[in-house]
């Protein structure tokens, strides 16, 4: 579930079947677009992940002060104190609305999608609701810098070669009712998903129920389903606190496909910036598909 508006990965629905699905001729070639995605989401989009000079997470009430590092050019940080940046630009969130104050003019922006306001030539302020709390809301703030070292310098993700055996049938078992549960994140924080049910599947021989998820309230609105897992190679050979797969869906399915080719890791790999939940269901094989873990993390 990437968490900075970056475009979910659809998945086919299928039958059900025990065992990985045949691989069709363009199913390689499919994976490596997705993949290119990927890696522009991380470096050259303009808002990639990458490009983030610093974040601040904000609770109701509470503003933040954008300033510039003297001693480097184009590296701006947030600060909480109002006496380290009197003439910077000023975010507050109150009331789920944040009143931004920039060059002398206050502007009131609400919150139903994202908002971006210019603050120079390459350098963005990015905001957006958030949960910093399970069930609470607050803002978080990203300033964009499009000549970020990082990710100039990015070589690219890693990824375990194109296994056809992690594409898999599953059955879907949908819970009584959404379930809330609550993960420790990055942060040391906890946020809220809701479990719609566990995916019931065979992956190398062996059995696996793999819990899903979403972010709605309400599972008539549920449009995408996430699980965060651990594996037999995590803390080795792929991420040691897990990682995600995210499967567009129409509403609780009955029956789907996944595909751990497409498996990534959350954010907070990379990027110090974000508040990403740590994975507890963990599936019983060294899974080499999808992404490895960073490389020097």
């Amino acid at each position: 579930m990437r968490t900075l508006w970056l475009p979910t990965v659809a998945l086919t629905l299928a039958a059900w079947g025990a065992s990985a699905l045949p691989v069709s001729a363009g199913a390689v070639d499919t994976w490596q677009e997705w993949s290119a995605k990927e890696n522009a989401a991380w470096s050259t989009e303009k808002f990639a992940i990458l490009k983030i000079d610093d974040a601040v997470y904000l609770n109701d009430g509470q503003s933040a002060w954008l300033t510039n590092r003297k001693q480097k050019a184009l590296e701006y940080v947030w600060t909480l104190d109002a006496l380290a940046a009197p003439d910077g630009l000023r975010v507050t969130y109150r009331d789920g609305g944040a009143a931004v104050l920039h060059k002398g003019q206050t502007k009131t922006f609400t919150l139903e999608k994202p908002q971006t306001l210019n603050v120079s030539l390459g350098i963005d302020v990015r905001f957006a609701l958030t949960e910093v709390k399970p069930g609470v809301n607050g803002l978080r703030v990203m300033v964009y810098n499009q000549h970020h070292p990082a990710a100039r310098d990015f070589k690219g993700l890693e990824y375990f070669s194109y296994n056809p055996n992690a594409v898999v049938e599953a059955n879907f078992e949908p819970s009584p009712s959404l379930e809330g549960v609550d993960f420790q994140t990055s942060r040391g924080w906890f946020k809220r998903f809701n479990r719609v049910g566990f995916a019931v599947f065979t992956l190398e021989g062996k059995p696996v129920r793999l819990a899903m998820y979403t972010d709605k309230p309400d599972a008539t609105q549920v449009k995408s389903l996430s699980a965060f897992f651990l594996d037999g190679l995590s803390g080795k050979e792929t991420y040691g606190v897990g990682r995600y797969l995210d499967i567009d869906v129409d509403g609780i399915p009955a029956k789907l496909v996944i595909d751990f080719n497409r498996a990534y890791n959350p954010n907070c790999a990379r990027s110090p910036h974000y508040n990403c939940p740590l994975a507890t269901d963990k599936i019983p094989v060294k899974l080499r598909a999808g992404e490895k873990i960073p490389s020097k993390h």
